[in-house]
């Protein structure tokens, strides 16, 4: 952008900063240097670089470890994390109080006690 004279309007000076700090993304964004995938891995940019031969792998594997989990709590989650980053931290934080407050409030008894069987064991 800063390059060709082109404001950022797609979000980009506000993301970019948010997942890689404000510091790299001036740098990055101001110097307009680009980065390498082992540059944007470092920076948590991308959360994994792999070559292009084993991409659906990699993709596969991480699907499946998401899909063997509780798909109710996994929908929860992500939407309280994806929710929490629009708010300031201390609001984040209440947000996830209150959704993991009504989730719990969901349980059936059956679940709740078979939720803190699981915590007790990996306790002791």
């Amino acid at each position: 952008h800063a390059r060709f004279g082109i404001f950022p309007s797609w979000g980009l000076s506000q993301k970019l900063s948010r997942i890689i700090g404000p510091n790299k993304a001036r740098e990055v964004s101001l110097g307009a240097i680009p980065l390498t995938a082992e540059q944007a891995e470092k920076l948590g940019f991308v959360n994994h670089v792999v070559e292009g031969s084993e991409l659906m792998t990699k993709a596969r594997e991480i699907a499946g470890a998401i899909a063997k989990n509780n798909q109710d709590l996994v929908l929860r989650y992500k939407s309280v994390i994806n929710d929490g980053l629009k708010l300031n931290l201390g609001d984040a934080l209440a947000l996830e109080k209150e959704r993991a407050h009504d989730y719990y409030n969901g349980m059936t008894k059956e679940q709740f006690k078979k939720m803190q069987e699981f915590i007790a064991g990996r306790s002791s």
